[in-house]
């Protein structure tokens, strides 16, 4: 079986801001009085998201405001994959949010006896 060769590389804008925010930051230390500031390189990493998209109608992806998915019945999503897109900052506070907010919807519907 073919197997994917999956890399990605940083967008002019990504070196753009992280350079910024290097700057910043060494200039935030600085003022507080270090003496040396280090500019460590970011660890190479991803932020898999998208490919079971949150959308109102099962025609414009997989699963509705609250993770359900559209076509299988009580099968809930709970990651990053259902993002229409991303931000430029890790996603985990919202990942986890949207799962904490999935669980109240969860906990609501079982007293409802509706799933």
């Amino acid at each position: 079986m073919p197997v994917p060769n999956v890399h990605f590389d940083d967008h002019p804008n990504d070196e753009a801001m992280r350079e910024h925010a290097f700057k910043q930051g060494s200039a935030v230390y600085e003022a507080a009085g270090a003496k040396t500031t280090y500019i460590v390189p970011p660890y190479p990493s991803t932020h898999n998201l998208g490919t079971a998209r949150m959308s109102a109608k099962a025609s414009d992806g997989v699963s509705n405001p609250h993770g359900q998915t559209h076509e299988v019945a009580n099968l809930f999503i709970s990651d990053g994959s259902q993002f229409t897109t991303c931000a430029a900052e890790n996603p985990t506070l919202t990942i986890v949010t949207l799962a904490i907010r999935q669980a109240d919807h969860i906990a609501s519907q079982m007293k409802q006896r509706r799933v």
